[in-house]
C-alpha cells in the first residue's frame, strides 16, 4: 500500500506541475506530505519541528484517532508506523484542510492517481 500511495502522490503532484498550477490550494495542502516518502527528510523536519512537519504529523494523528471511520487507512498507517512515522497533535490544520487532505489520500488509496 505504501508504494501505491507514494506513486499516486507523485503522479498527483505531476498533474499540477505539468499544468503549471502549483499555486492551486489542492497542490499546496498536499506538498508537505512528500516527507513521509523520504525518511531522512521526515527525520530532519521532525527534529526541527517545522510547520510542514506539524501539518503532516497532525493529519496522521487525526487519521489514527479516527481509524474506525477511516478503515481504508489502516494498512497505510501500519506501514508508516513500521517506518517509525507517527502522528502528533499540533492543532495547526483547519477542518477544511483536513477534509481536503483526507479526500486526496482516499483517492490515492482508491488508485485514482496510480499508473
Amino acid at each position: 500500500m505504501f508504494r501505491i500511495v507514494k506513486e499516486s502522490y507523485y503522479n498527483y503532484k505531476e498533474d499540477f506541475l505539468e499544468s503549471n498550477a502549483t499555486d492551486d490550494i489542492r497542490y499546496k495542502v498536499m506538498e508537505p506530505f512528500e516527507m513521509i516518502f523520504n525518511i531522512e527528510k521526515w527525520t530532519n523536519e521532525k527534529n526541527q519541528k517545522t510547520e510542514d512537519y506539524k501539518k503532516v504529523a497532525e493529519i496522521l494523528y487525526y487519521i489514527k484517532e479516527n481509524i474506525n471511520e477511516l478503515l481504508e487507512f489502516n494498512v497505510f498507517m501500519w506501514e508508516l508506523e513500521a517506518r517509525n512515522i507517527f502522528g502528533e497533535d499540533f492543532s495547526v490544520l483547519s477542518n477544511e484542510d483536513k477534509e481536503e487532505i483526507i479526500k486526496n489520500f482516499k483517492m490515492f488509496l482508491n488508485l485514482t492517481y496510480w499508473n
